[in-house]
């Protein structure tokens, strides 16, 4: 069994490692602080600070550090220590990419949207595939949540729900979920460059933030004017073909549970 070598061994990232190592493997987490070593020593995972300085090419990578910036960032570094991509690399990316307001069916062939969080996204992507080459996968998930962290828990923080369009699509998968197709996409002996990794069927703004609003006895969300349109429906068939069959966490219903 390679050994997986996990830059951003965080919430996802983690998971990914731990599993990982349960299986018999040998898995290495790099992380910013010290504050979740405890937690992966334990699980059998060897945790370090900062970033690896040497890459084998029978390794396996991922990273699954948050946001296209710091993602860009880890790239540079790791180019700027002269690094070579190992034998599978794959990138924890967003469905930001897609845009603010996609219509219609969504999946890998969607191009990036023109506002800057999208552009920024395919931005990480392009440099992540001028280094990983056809070594690098791409999984783009979705809204990410568990109890006590994702859409609801931020709801409960800022006490409002965010105004937007009452028809957008909000394109979830559960932290578990997500680990498994990253599991999975960095064993498959052929995977694709790119998948979609939500779980239909997604709720819109209107049916999520009304119920999360109703839980958490908060005043009744406010919107902005509809889109209009198709909404977006999100095509996973690759993700279920190759990486995510039957997912565990299958109903949006579960972002509403309270941590």
């Amino acid at each position: 069994m390679a050994r997986l070598i996990v830059i951003g061994a965080g919430e996802l990232g983690g998971r990914v490692a731990r599993a990982w190592a349960a299986a018999g493997g040998e898995a290495h987490g790099y992380t910013a602080s010290e504050a979740r070593h405890d937690a992966l020593r334990s699980a059998g995972v060897t945790p370090h600070l900062g970033l690896p300085d040497a890459l084998a090419p029978t390794d396996h990578l991922l990273l699954a550090v948050p946001g296209s910036a710091r993602q860009r960032e880890v790239l540079q570094a790791l180019q700027s220590k002269g690094l070579a991509a190992p034998g599978r690399v794959v990138l924890i990316g967003s469905t930001a990419i897609h845009g603010g307001h996609p219509r219609g069916t969504v999946d890998e062939a969607t191009p990036p949207g023109t506002g800057a969080r999208a552009q920024a996204a395919a931005d990480a992507e392009a440099a992540f595939r001028a280094w990983a080459g056809d070594a690098g996968v791409v999984l783009r998930c979705g809204g990410l949540y568990r109890p006590g962290r994702g859409p609801l828990s931020a709801l409960q923080r800022k006490g409002v729900a965010p105004e937007g369009p009452p028809d957008k699509t909000l394109g979830l998968i559960h932290y578990d979920d997500a680990a498994a197709a990253a599991h999975a996409a960095l064993t498959h002996p052929a995977p694709r460059p790119v998948y979609l990794a939500v779980t239909p069927p997604c709720p819109s703004r209107l049916a999520f933030y009304t119920a999360a609003c109703v839980l958490l006895d908060l005043p009744a969300p406010r919107f902005t004017a509809p889109l209009g349109g198709q909404p977006a429906v999100h095509d996973v068939r690759a993700l279920r073909a190759d990486l995510l069959p039957t997912a565990a966490h299958p109903k949006w219903q579960e972002a509403l549970v309270p941590a």
